[in-house]
């Protein structure tokens, strides 16, 4: 029996279409890519964000109810003709929930490379096992 041949519909094909790199300049407020993990009972959030000025374009806050971090993030875009465009220009936003036991107090900030990172203590956090030597 042959196997049925899968024909693509007009409207995927014309999705497919409406995709192509330069209708990507229209996709602002893009999630920002981001990577979260523990380290020494610290709380990290690494963010990906190349071409923003700290100073001027980074917000970094927590909301309450769920207690989470928020990153807000503004590419601006200073060229006003473009011959081809893929890098996306606009407001960036990404919510990450914290930990239950998560110290809001200590959030600190830094920005290098294109990376911002945010960190929150975890107080109570599982120490790392030690080896302990064993007498005779």
């Amino acid at each position: 029996m042959p196997t049925p041949r899968l024909v693509p519909s007009r409207w995927l094909l014309r999705r497919m279409a409406r995709s192509a790199p330069v209708s990507r300049l229209r996709m602002a407020g893009r999630p920002i890519r981001a990577e979260e993990y523990v380290e020494d009972g610290v709380y990290v959030v690494r963010a990906d964000l190349p071409g923003v000025d700290p100073a001027r374009d980074i917000e970094v806050s927590i909301l309450p109810d769920p207690d989470s971090v928020e990153i807000k993030a503004i590419r601006r875009d200073d060229l006003k003709a473009h011959r081809h465009g893929e890098i996306s220009y606009g407001l960036f936003r990404r919510v990450l929930t914290l930990p239950d036991r998560a110290d809001r107090a200590t959030l600190t900030t830094s920005y290098s490379n294109g990376v911002l990172e945010v960190a929150v203590d975890l107080p109570g956090a599982r120490q790392k096992a030690t080896a302990t030597p064993i007498r005779r």
